[in-house]
């Protein structure tokens, strides 16, 4: 149990985040049995993984400050940010939970300082620095998903936050903006990143389907902070910047969605390599998802129905994503706690 803790990888974090955003999805489109699934399997998922993530960081403190503060590995733990504003999203719009989503956004955004101000002060700081193909991955667009993350649960809250209405959208606003800046700063070093650097199998593995995913929730902050803006006087007039902004992100995820696919598919072409289960590949069903419900929402915001004709099918695209990930996470956890099987000696 120990070694599990040991080696508990904060990726597994994306498997709620991923439960969370598909029941989301399905909510809006009418598929509430799944919502409603989705929905327990959180409440069971997040705290079960909280723990484990606890019992880490108190058993093995050092191991866990070089993994947040180096640049391969620390972005990944900004995970646990979206994972609890998205089980927050989850309360407040299945269950009409303020208090608690609120409680679960005080407890993101302290998350989001800690872990985001860690890792930034240990890649800051660090005398051995790696270079860019080694040191920068997909991962790193987690900074812009957190943020945005946190706009998100933001703006739903804002009807009941007791705030006044223009310094709760006004804060709402300078998350989806920082979130926004921070995805356009790192998605032009992943860019730079796939054109001047030789492509491995890690690299467009599953952590560079973060680039469409955080694109996507950028467009749903965007959307969801639009709906809140006209009860704000002070910002209403840039309400149709927001949903333009909007719709600029919601185009270079869609740009981003058949790149990222084709490298992939390129990769098993060229490698064939034996499929081995791994957590971060609920990093590419979170995406899946997040672009589904972003698509939904932003054509409410506009107001365009005819994009709603996008997540209506693209939610089985997420869903069967979902399905084939849990299966080989099941398959791999029954493996792994197998037991071996006990040689015996034949006759002498």
């Amino acid at each position: 149990m120990k070694t599990v803790i040991r080696q508990f990888s904060p990726a597994y974090f994306a498997l709620v985040m991923s439960t969370g955003i598909i029941s989301l999805a399905a909510h809006g489109l009418g598929l509430r049995w799944v919502a409603e699934g989705f929905f327990y399997l959180n409440l069971g998922l997040y705290p079960l993984l909280l723990a484990v993530l606890l019992l880490r960081i108190g058993l093995f403190p050092g191991e866990v400050w070089r993994a947040l503060t180096a640049h391969e590995t620390g972005a990944g733990f900004l995970t646990l940010v979206p994972a609890t504003t998205l089980l927050g999203s989850q309360l407040v719009q299945l269950r009409g939970q303020h208090l608690l989503g609120s409680v679960l956004w005080v407890g993101a955004a302290g998350g989001w300082v800690l872990l985001l101000y860690a890792f930034m002060w240990g890649i800051s700081t660090g005398k051995s620095k790696p270079s860019l193909a080694r040191g920068f991955n997909g991962r790193w667009l987690l900074l812009a998903v957190a943020t945005e993350a946190l706009a998100v649960l933001g703006a739903k809250l804002l009807p009941g936050s007791g705030l006044p209405a223009d310094v709760g959208v006004f804060g709402v606003l300078g998350l989806f903006l920082l979130g926004s800046w921070l995805y356009l700063v790192l998605s032009g070093l992943l860019f730079y990143r796939l054109a001047f650097g030789r492509l491995t199998g890690n690299d467009v593995g599953a952590a560079y389907w973060v680039s469409v995913g955080a694109g996507a929730i950028t467009v749903l902050a965007g959307a969801s902070l639009a709906g809140a803006m006209p009860h704000a006087p002070a910002l209403a007039e840039l309400r149709p910047f927001v949903k333009a902004y909007s719709v600029l992100f919601w185009a270079v995820s869609t740009w981003w969605l058949p790149l990222v696919a084709a490298l992939r598919l390129w990769n098993h072409w060229t490698t064939r390599p034996r499929f081995v289960y791994s957590p971060s590949y609920w990093t590419m069903v979170f995406p899946l998802g997040m672009y589904t419900a972003a698509t939904a929402q932003l054509a409410e915001a506009l107001p365009l129905p005819a994009l709603k004709i996008i997540p209506t099918y693209f939610i089985f695209v997420a869903l069967a994503a979902w399905l084939m990930t849990m299966t080989g996470m099941l398959h791999h956890f029954l493996t792994f706690t197998r037991p071996a099987p006990v040689a015996t000696s034949g006759p002498a």
